[in-house]
Formats: C-alpha cells, structure tokens, sequence
C-alpha cells in the first residue's frame, strides 16, 4: 500500500534535503532508485502545490514507471540527486499517442543545457514499448519558447486552445487566461481516411498539408440512420473547462451537447473533440456552431486515429494576446478568428 500524500509530505518536510548546485550530471531513462530524488525535485521546484498526489511518492513512482501509462527521463548527478525531470504520460484516449510534458528543472540548474537535453533524449529515443505513433506536447502561447523546441523536435502545430490555461499565479491582471499551441512529432506516417466537415474542409485540407500526414481527404459523408453518440465527458475544474470526446456520433447530437453544458454551466472554456474517420462530422459541427463552437484544429491520431477540436470560450477572446513562433501558427489563428467571428456574425 502507498503512503498517504500527507505522510509523504511530512517525511520531505522533515528531511529538508538541499540539492546541491553546479554538480555535474547525466540524462538517462528514470531507474527505480531515481525515485526518492524525483519526489524531492517536485518538493524543490513546487513545494506541497502540486495537484498529483503519486508524484512525492517514491513507491508510486516506481510502479507508475513500470507500466505504459508513465516514461520519465531525468538529469541525475553521481551522487544521485535528481535536478531534471522530463517525461510521457497519458492523456489523449488512443494508445498510440502519448503526451510529453512535467518538464522540470532545478532552479540552480537553468542556465545549464539540461532541459534541452532531456527532451532531445525523449524524442529522439521514444522507448519502443510503448508502441506510439506520435508524440503530442502543448505550448504556453503567452512566449515562444516551447514553440521553438517543438519546431526543434520536427513537431508539428495543427490546433489551437484559445484561452484555454488560467492565468499564473498572480498575473491574473497582467495577462490573463493563456492560449495553448498543440504540436504533434510524429514517429510513424501510416495512411489513413479522413471524412471532411462542410465548413473546416478548407481549412483542414491546409493544415494536412502542412502537417504532410498520409491522409486521403474526402467530402463528409450522410450520418448513418442508425448511428449513436458515444463520448466521454472530462471536467478540469482547475481550469475552469470541459472536454467532450465524442467517439461516434448520433441523430440526437445536439440534445446531447446542450446537455452537456447544462451539467457544467459556468466554465469558461468548452472543448469538443469529434471524429474525422467516420461519417457525420458535418452534422455534428453544423450542431456546435449553433451552440457557439468555433475550430480549434486537427488533433491527429488523438483517438488513434484523427480527430477535429472545436471550442467555445466566455465572452470574446483576445486574439492579439497569442505570440506564436510559426507561419503555420499563425495562418491557423487566422482561421479560429474568422470562424469564431462567422460565428458571431449568425447568431
């Protein structure tokens, strides 16, 4: 049985451990005997703040790593002490796509090459177990340096989440709600069919393009007689937002999505995510933008195969605030506004 978050806490609290600065260091796969060092990097960088609770637990840590859900790689000195920390984790539902992020470093040791190296080490040597197809990272669109490394990875931008993050900690006056970039490095470009909704097929024929997946793109097709809605809906109360993952669509799509919001009023962000293999995603986005849905982008192979993001946000964003590195970033800004001011345009 693992030890409670509050025991976990306290021991970390009561060793008080100092890292020590200007040690050398090594970026390596996370060894079971990383994990005390892990758990203390967290207690070095965020103090009792961070919202997982398995993260200050060694024994946690090194089940978690045993599995396919977690891949971590760290900054390790010779005596042991972990100051960096990158890794893969779950959160898209397809098994072939894993998120990269928990990017931490030491303050004593940012001026150091250790955070580029850990994400150079995960990227360009993914672990083969885990049987992925693409990479997914999100960038913080209120600067650009995330966006520069993930065009240093081969990553590729396809999505936008307006307004998507809260503001940090105390700039809630100074900047406000913060935009994410979602970019994909894709290790594996098997072909596949893609069903195009009437109003994105221009916009999404240009990000394919851009993206250079093996995708055939054709006009969407009728929505099967008999089709049914499945979908999965997953509340971030920190962030004040909801996603809906939509697996298939059905005749009562609409009825559902107006549920939906009524079972989370208040949120500032709504997320939809509907699926581009089958049929229907017409109807399905003819229904979002009744309900004041505007593009997100493409997320590809989100459920291991490609889905489209539409999203809707509280009152009306500020589409100066993102600062985005790419030409591409940019175009597909320039296709959210015009549609989410299309959209304003019909109500």
């Amino acid at each position: 049985m693992s030890a409670s978050r509050e025991s976990n806490l306290a021991r970390l609290r009561d060793e008080a451990y100092v890292i020590e600065p200007g040690q050398k260091f090594e970026v390596d796969y996370f060894r079971p005997e990383d994990a005390p060092g892990v758990a203390r990097l967290y207690h070095a960088v965020y103090g009792e703040m961070f919202p997982v609770d398995y993260v200050y637990d060694p024994d946690e840590l090194v089940r978690i790593n045993r599995g396919d859900d977690l891949f971590q790689v760290v900054g390790r000195t010779p005596k042991g002490d972990v100051v960096g920390l990158y890794a893969l984790f779950r959160s898209a539902p397809g098994r072939k796509i894993m998120e990269a992020g928990s990017w931490i470093v030491h303050p004593d040791y940012r001026k150091s090459t250790l955070g580029t190296r850990l994400a150079l080490k995960l990227h360009n040597e993914p672990p083969e177990h885990l049987g992925l197809e693409v990479i997914y990272g999100q960038s913080v669109c209120d600067h650009i340096i995330t966006q520069k490394l993930a065009q240093r990875l081969k990553g590729k931008f396809s999505a936008l989440e307006i307004e998507a993050m809260p503001p940090r900690p105390g700039e809630a006056d100074a900047y406000g709600r913060i935009s994410l970039m979602d970019g994909f490095v894709f290790l594996h470009n098997r072909p596949d069919t893609v069903h195009l909704p009437a109003r994105y097929e221009a916009q999404l024929r240009r990000i394919y393009d851009w993206t250079g997946l093996d995708r055939t793109l054709q006009p969407d097709a009728a929505l099967p007689a008999n089709a049914e809605t499945v979908a999965e809906v997953k509340p971030m109360e920190g962030a004040e937002l909801v996603q809906i993952e939509v697996r298939s669509v059905g005749a009562g799509f609409a009825e559902f999505l107006a549920d939906v919001e009524r079972d989370h009023p208040g949120l500032h962000t709504y997320h939809l995510v509907l699926p581009l293999w089958l049929p229907g995603s017409t109807k399905a986005v003819e229904a979002a933008n009744n309900a004041g849905f505007f593009l997100g982008g493409v997320l590809p192979l989100w459920f291991d195969r490609d889905a489209l993001l539409m999203q809707k946000v509280a009152g009306t964003p500020d589409f100066t605030k993102p600062r985005l590195h790419s030409e591409e970033s940019r175009e597909l800004l320039g296709m959210i506004e015009a549609d989410w001011r299309t959209q304003q345009n019909t109500d």
